[in-house]
């Protein structure tokens, strides 16, 4: 299962004797969550172009089908 950045957030870690600074590791957090967002936002922009492009293909290669059916025809009727 995928890490979402409310994970991140709702993380809590147990408390050691001489741990880590914690407003230190939850600056980083915070940035971390920052940055996992960003990335997810752009994923989600590049599927929906690789969609975009993949239905504009399937039309090019639609039409292409159609004018290589349409010159056989012509050249049918041309020997004709």
């Amino acid at each position: 299962m995928a890490l979402t950045p409310i994970d991140i957030h709702n993380k809590e870690f147990t408390r050691g004797f001489r741990g880590y600074e914690e407003d230190e590791v939850n600056d980083f957090l915070d940035q971390v969550i920052k940055d996992y967002e960003a990335v997810l936002r752009e994923k989600k922009e590049l599927e929906e172009k690789v969609e975009e492009l993949e239905n504009k293909l399937e039309h090019f290669s639609n039409i292409e089908e159609t004018l290589n059916r349409s010159i056989l025809v012509a050249q049918e009727t041309a020997e004709e």
